[in-house]
């Protein structure tokens, strides 16, 4: 009983996730706000605040110093 119960919940659960989109709104979906690592010019820029706060410039890739010059 307990195992019906449970595979219940999990197919419930699994099929919550699911969604279908139309092709009209697929074109919103893949615009450039929609993604995950976001604008490049503005990770760039955190980056350099990043490594000017932290006076290291390690594995980022950047280079110089905690004054903020490069």
């Amino acid at each position: 009983m307990w195992v019906r119960t449970l595979l219940l919940i999990a197919a419930l659960l699994a099929a919550t996730g699911c969604a279908t989109t139309r092709p009209w709104e697929r074109e919103a979906l893949s615009r450039g706000v929609m993604r995950m690592d976001g604008d490049a010019e503005e990770e760039a820029l955190r980056h350099h605040v990043l490594s000017t706060r932290e006076g290291t410039a390690g594995s980022l890739g950047g280079g110089g110093g905690g004054c903020g010059c490069n």
